[in-house]
């Protein structure tokens, strides 16, 4: 029971820390609902918390797609280690990607940027009122990434051989997962299944308490919302890996990110 209470005031402070943003844009502090969680606050043109046909479908379709290609590898290679290689590294790649992208948006771009425009402003938005994302069913939190992973895969199917296509289908699933994940790590507990505690307690889905680490002003670290694994390693001295993409982007294009915020990361990546 402690260790339950723990990981709801985990999940609770995010909320709160948010409400405490001192920002212009920051919302009013919202109502909690019947079932205690805090109203959802949805600023983005065009989203909605309900659920599609459309949402389903293409959501299974993207997973029958990605077991089928894995099944394929299996299947058409003499040996099993091809597809076996294929798959573990597409996992350590998709969490790689995850936190890249995760980096990507929240610190640049905006609604207006090209193609990853609504990303960027979800991604940003989400600071502010991180606890709407709980109120999401699985197919309305990941249909959008399913979507943009069927023309990748299928293109991928056509050009790469076998393992190589499993490599791609199993990165390219793994952020329809790490949006997932991410989703269960700001639902309070209660509101979640045994089994998806059982994942985050085992790490094998991000945990909680790894989540709440990125959600401290400047948001400056543990991008990786698949199981986090990586986020200690990418974050740790002398790597530093954010500090360095960051340094690298302002040297190149002279923009800088919204971690910079804080002139201790700043001056930090400067260093570099």
């Amino acid at each position: 029971m402690a260790a339950a209470q723990e990981v709801a005031e985990a999940v609770a402070s995010m909320d709160e820390a948010a409400i405490a943003l001192d920002d212009p844009a920051a919302i009013s502090r919202p109502v909690r609902g019947p079932d205690g969680r805090l109203q959802p606050v949805l600023t983005l043109p065009g989203d909605t918390l309900d659920d599609t046909p459309l949402m389903a479908a293409v959501t299974a379709a993207s997973t029958a797609l990605v077991v089928g290609t894995v099944a394929r590898a299996f299947a058409l290679c003499t040996t099993p280690l091809c597809p076996v290689l294929g798959v573990a590294l597409g996992l350590v790649a998709g969490e790689l990607f995850s936190g890249t992208f995760h980096w990507a948006t929240d610190n640049y771009g905006r609604l207006e940027t090209p193609v990853v425009g609504f990303a960027c402003a979800a991604f940003q938005g989400h600071h502010l009122a991180p606890w709407t994302i709980s109120h999401r069913s699985f197919t309305n939190n990941v249909h959008k990434i399913a979507a943009a992973s069927l023309p990748l895969t299928l293109a991928c199917l056509a050009m790469l051989p076998p393992s190589g296509a499993a490599f791609f289908a199993t990165l390219f699933y793994c952020q329809l997962l790490a949006q997932e994940f991410h989703r269960w790590t700001h639902t309070p507990p209660r509101h979640l299944a045994l089994w998806q505690r059982r994942l985050q307690k085992a790490g094998i889905a991000l945990p909680i308490a790894e989540h709440v680490a990125h959600h401290r002003p400047p948001f400056d670290k543990h991008y990786c919302i698949l199981t986090g694994g990586l986020n200690e390693l990418l974050d740790s001295k002398p790597l530093l890996f954010w500090r360095r993409l960051e340094a690298i982007v302002f040297r190149i294009w002279g923009q800088e990110p919204h971690s910079w915020k804080d002139p201790r990361v700043k001056e930090l990546a400067l260093r570099l």
